[in-house]
Order: C-alpha cells, then structure tokens, then sequence
C-alpha cells in the first residue's frame, strides 16, 4: 500500500514554474504530490511577502485555501474578499483569481489543488488573463457572508463515531459538498489525550498537516509520531489508524481527495474481526 511521511520544509520555498514572471514576493512547497505517490492531489503551503501578489489567473483545477498566518486579499470573479489567519476561501474550477498581501507581514496559507496539476511539458493547466485590475475595498467573511469564504470554528462536528471504533476524536468539515467543492474535503481534527482512531482504511486519498500536540500513527506495519509541520499522506486502501500519547490534545488539518462516497467510505477493521472470531 501506498503512503508517505514528510516534513514542512522552508527552506525549499521556491516562485512556482508557471507562475515566473507573473507574481513579486510569492513562493511556494510541494507537501504532497505526484512525486510522493498521489494521484488525486497536491498540498502545498504559499508565502507571500508584503506588497507582494501574484497576477489573475485560472487553473483547470479546484483549489482550497487557508490562511495560517497573516492576512491576504483573494480577488475571485471580481469580488476582493480579506482573509485574515483561519479564513479559508475555495476557488472553483477556472474561476479567476489573484492574491496579493496588503499587510505588513510574510502570509502563509495551506493550499490543496485538485484534481492533481499536470507537469509542464505534459499540459498546461495554468493560464494567466492579463486582468490585474483590484477593487478599492474588500469585504470580509467576518462581517459578510460571502459565498464559498469563511473563518474556521469549532463548529458543527462530524458526529462521533461508536466508542470501539474512536474516542476523544472531533473531527470538523469545513470545505465540502454544501460549501461549493466538487473535488476534495477539508477539515481541521482533535484528539484529545489518550484518544484514539481504531485500524481503517478508505477508497480515497487522505492528507494530514500537524498544527501542534503530537500523535502516533500506524501506517499498515508502522508507527510514526506526528507533531507540528509533519506531514502524513495515506493512499486508497492503505490502513492506518491514531492514537494520543501525549500531555496535550493533537490538532491537524486534513484533506480527503476525491470526495467521500455517500456509502462505506470507511472499512473499519475491528468490525470485521469480530465476524473472523465468530462473535
């Protein structure tokens, strides 16, 4: 089965292939791609100097933004939408969008791009429209509510799942059908001390960047600790499961790429013991 485990790294900040010549003070890291095993999706984290933007463009594919530090303005289909840290905002498919940072320090933002980008000598699937024309003044989900925009909070958890499968475990999907993405999820995670995630697998790909606390993590025969900047990436199939050792809780941001399935997106290993033991 397929997985990875990684690091955020910046020192392998770097200005994007397909966007030189086109943005001053940006730069971005591959987390997660096609180079690493996915198939679905690429993860990434963007810098953005201040004064610094990058020009109106458009993508032939999803994109899920959220900010972890500083502030930014996304210009998306004419409309200046302020994202300070914790604002998220989705860039549908070939919308037009450019972002600039009008504060007056380094923005950081997760991004998740979906389906996975194409390499530039197989097709290009980024295209820059020339349109670099911004609005005197930007709305904010914080006071307005914009459509496919908002400030994440610990809102509206998924429901907790039965005590032999997860305990201590709040898992809160933000990005998702009924906020406009047709590609991918996204959501932030809990886990309490002394929680824990029993063996399970999916038919989709799912992502973890740990925000802080630390966790264990089996993957099929193996166990990583998890914290702050780590990287985990599990393919379809691939089993895996949490448990928190710690003195803290263990929070993360999560994608699943592509979409769950209405039914049986999760194989839940202990359930199907109990039929092995007859019970």
């Amino acid at each position: 089965m397929h997985y990875f485990i990684g690091k955020y790294d910046a020192s392998r900040f770097a200005v994007p292939d397909n966007f030189a010549g086109h943005c001053a003070g940006y730069e971005r890291v591959s987390l997660v791609s096609r180079a690493t095993g996915s198939v679905h999706t690429e993860a990434c984290v963007s810098r953005l100097q201040p004064g610094g933007y990058f020009e109106t463009c458009i993508h032939a594919y999803e994109k899920g933004i959220y900010v972890f530090e500083g502030e930014i303005e996304v210009l998306r289909g004419g409309e200046l939408i302020h994202l300070p840290t914790d604002g998220y905002a989705l860039i549908p498919y070939a919308a037009p969008h450019a972002i600039r940072n009008a504060g007056t320090r380094p923005a950081r933002w997760f991004e998740i791009l979906s389906p996975q980008p194409k390499p530039a000598s197989a097709f290009k699937d980024t295209f820059f429209t020339g349109d670099n024309a911004w609005p005197a003044q930007a709305v904010s989900p914080a006071a307005t509510p914009v459509k496919g925009v908002g400030m994440f909070k610990p809102e509206n958890p998924i429901p907790a799942q039965d005590g032999a499968l997860a305990k201590g475990l709040t898992v809160f999907r933000f990005m998702e059908r009924n906020f406009g993405a047709q590609c991918f999820f996204m959501m932030r995670g809990e886990m309490s001390v002394g929680a824990y995630r029993t063996r399970h697998d999916h038919p989709i790909e799912e992502f973890y960047l740990g925000l802080s606390g630390e966790v264990v993590m089996e993957i099929e025969d193996k166990s990583f600790r998890l914290g702050p900047g780590d990287v985990a990436w599990t393919g379809v199939g691939t089993s895996h499961a949490f448990r928190n050792e710690g003195k803290e809780p263990f929070r993360w941001l999560e994608t699943q790429t592509p979409q769950f399935p209405p039914q049986y997106g999760t194989r839940n290993y202990v359930e199907w013991e109990k039929l092995r033991a007859g019970r």
